[in-house]
């Protein structure tokens, strides 16, 4: 029997720095963080069937942001979705309802769009790990 890929979640900002090819430099000019070399990591692997990434189907708005973006083609944007390995969860009422308590548990710095993806990596099945470069998500407060 074959092994079941691990699932890692993806936040929105994982995807933004994918299709974005994001890069974080220092004042040089030089590479301090290549976003877009990890996030392509995590494709390849996917690609071989070692990885599926759930993501919520929030993403598919909000990776539409940057200034270029309205010259881009819609459907470059739609295709970095439409793959097998990648998993669509739909924000239902479960997913609603755990956004919603941890919006009131406290976190002062969660916005909700963000407790919707930490709502849907808490309850898509088999979820090991959530990829974000949003600190906010990462370490609510």
């Amino acid at each position: 029997m074959a092994k079941a890929p691990r699932r890692v979640c993806w936040d929105a900002c994982a995807w933004i720095a994918l299709i974005q090819r994001e890069k974080l430099r220092d004042s040089d000019g030089r590479v301090t963080e290549d976003r877009d070399l990890l996030c392509r990591t995590v494709i390849e692997e996917a690609k071989r069937g070692k990885i599926e990434i759930v993501t919520s189907a929030l993403c598919l708005v909000e990776v539409c942001k940057g200034p270029d973006l309205k010259n881009d083609d819609p459907q470059k944007i739609a295709d970095f979705f439409e793959n097998d390995y990648v998993l669509l969860v739909n924000i239902d009422k479960i997913v609603g309802e755990r956004a919603r308590e941890l919006m009131m548990a406290g976190f002062s710095k969660l916005k909700p769009p963000d407790a919707c993806h930490l709502a849907t990596a808490a309850v898509a099945p088999n979820v090991t790990e959530l990829h974000t470069f949003d600190e906010q998500v990462a370490r609510p407060r």
